[in-house]
């Protein structure tokens, strides 16, 4: 048996299976490891769309609270509205802010996901918030308290007997009365300036909006 037919019967075949073979272990290989990419790229797809979600949600809370404040500080249209009447109206929403954000984690919140024009321009509110709260937290604390007795007068069941009607009705009026005693010394107390607020809202709200169509791209 020559050489050249050794080799033809021999080897060529076992060269064909080894190189079958190795073909077929590279291909699990870059099957496996496109497998792999594609479920990280899944999961980065996943994170992006729920931290967008998130963030749009997050937003719309700013523009609906920043709506509330601007409107607390602007003058009802018709009506010769005060200045100290301004200023207690936009305190009272300054007060809910903090609130309609979701406090301390929906403050975060933003703060993780917002555009920095955002960001800047509602810790400038949340500066305002602070100082006002410094100057006027108790006068606040106790406006607070009387809205809350107000809501609860307003929940309980209605009286039966005469007495407890007028009883009632007396109650009602002088938390009323002592809701606009400290509405009163806000306004006196406070050098709130309302204009510049509005002005804060207005360039707020423009950059949330522009946020929230992606007018910022994506920080890195």
């Amino acid at each position: 048996m020559s050489v050249l037919t050794v080799v033809s019967t021999t080897l060529v075949p076992v060269a064909s299976v080894l190189s079958t073979a190795a073909v077929a272990i590279w291909t699990k290989r870059i099957d496996a490891r496109t497998k792999r990419d594609d479920r990280a790229h899944a999961l980065v797809l996943d994170y992006e769309q729920r931290a967008g979600e998130d963030k749009k949600a997050i937003l719309k809370r700013l523009i609906s609270a920043t709506l509330h404040l601007k409107r607390g500080a602007e003058p009802l249209a018709g009506i010769g509205t005060s200045l100290e009447d301004r200023r207690i109206e936009a305190i009272r929403q300054l007060y809910e802010f903090r609130a309609r954000l979701g406090l301390d984690d929906g403050v975060a919140e933003l703060m993780i996901y917002a555009a920095e024009p955002v960001r800047d321009l509602t810790e400038l509110i949340l500066d305002e918030w602070d100082r006002q709260f410094r100057e006027h937290g108790y006068s606040l604390a106790q406006l607070d308290t009387c809205k809350q007795q107000l809501s609860q007068a307003a929940e309980d069941a209605p009286p039966i007997d005469r007495r407890a009607i007028i009883e009632g009705q007396q109650r009602w009026a002088d938390l009323k009365d002592e809701e606009t005693s400290w509405l009163k010394r806000l306004g006196d107390e406070s050098t709130l300036d309302v204009d510049e607020l509005i002005s804060l809202c207005n360039r707020t709200l423009k950059a949330a909006h522009k946020d929230l169509r992606g007018g910022y791209g994506i920080e890195r």
